[in-house]
């Protein structure tokens, strides 16, 4: 079997510019905290420096910081990797920070995300629920959620979300690739070579799509067709994990074991239970 990877995580892609967005949302009303700190510049320092903006927010919400300083906590938790801390901690003050329902559903799909690190599937997609819920026609929230509920193999689920998702932007190559894998996981290939061919039409380097085609042409017999998609991936994918997993499908399909090939190697007992010398004879 070849090497395929799990639908995309999240990554600082997809949260960095959610957190500009929200950083945008909040900026109202910030002279009401006290001078030296403000919610903005808060959540700005725990995307920058979490550790600093976490132990800053303790002091400022003894300092009658209030809901925003703990909304500042939670946010650099999440950026400290503490994914549980972080979500806990959104849904309680989410509710009662009064925000606008755009500025709220991306803070409900930080919550998701959260969770879903924590692999508390149920949780992250109630939380993305309540994000889409307000803000029904955000393609973003529609694919951050259908990766959560591929990260539960929701393949069903998963589908319709980025049907809705390219139904709201067709132009999205991350959409097409990962229903691409959606379709492969359901048996649905033809459709599957349809999302690919148009994703790699958009962006012929793509190197997840790649790995995705190289493997359904793989499952074919093509192993010429698989070759060529992979050694493309490796091409274009730097360190990444769809490149990893690209170069082990090529060392998979020139009969190597990439796992038993980069492990050290031991001698084989003779069959007395003694261990063989290691040399060639004669040395």
């Amino acid at each position: 079997m070849m090497i395929t990877l799990k639908l995309p995580h999240l990554s600082s892609r997809v949260l960095a510019p959610a957190i500009t967005a929200i950083l945008c949302g909040l900026a109202t009303g910030a002279g009401a905290v006290p001078v030296a700190l403000n919610r903005d510049t808060c959540l700005q320092r725990a995307k920058e420096l979490p550790d600093f903006a976490y132990a800053e927010a303790q002091l400022w919400e003894k300092k009658g910081g209030g809901n925003d300083a703990r909304l500042c906590q939670a946010m650099a938790q999440l950026f400290r990797g503490e994914y549980k801390e972080s979500a806990v901690a959104l849904e309680a003050v989410i509710p009662v920070l009064g925000l606008p329902p755009k500025v709220t559903a991306g803070l409900w799909g930080k919550a998701g995300w959260a969770w879903f690190n924590a692999k508390e599937h149920t949780k992250a997609d109630t939380d993305y629920t309540k994000a889409i819920g307000l803000q029904p026609e955000d393609p973003d929230l529609l694919i951050d959620r259908a990766t959560e509920r591929a990260g539960a193999e929701r393949w069903w689920d998963v589908l319709r979300d980025l049907d809705r998702a390219l139904s709201l932007d067709g132009g999205r190559v991350d959409a097409m690739v990962m229903r691409a894998e959606t379709k492969h996981r359901l048996g649905r290939d033809v459709e599957a070579g349809r999302d690919l061919r148009m994703a790699l039409s958009l962006d012929p380097d793509n190197a997840q799509g790649l790995l995705l085609s190289g493997n359904i042409k793989a499952d074919r017999g093509d192993k010429v067709g698989a070759k060529a998609d992979w050694s493309h991936a490796v091409q274009v994918a730097g360190d990444t994990a769809a490149g990893a997993a690209a170069q082990d499908n090529l060392a998979r399909l020139d009969g190597k074991d990439p796992l038993k090939d980069d492990a050290p190697a031991t001698a084989a007992p003779k069959a007395d239970g003694k261990k063989t010398d290691d040399k060639p004879k004669g040395q």
